[in-house]
């Protein structure tokens, strides 16, 4: 831990940690999305 840095470091930190939960959150929706196409297909409608 950092126990003092400046605003563009925090910033920056902050903004990484936003992009990966971001990456995560997308890539997350893709699978759903992805899955529930296949199943769709499975049951054939």
């Amino acid at each position: 831990m950092i126990a003092l840095a400046d605003g563009s470091e925090v910033l920056h930190h902050l903004m990484a940690d936003l992009l990966v939960k971001g990456l995560i959150v997308v890539g997350a929706v893709l699978v759903v999305i992805v899955g529930v196409v296949v199943i769709w297909k499975k049951v054939g409608r």
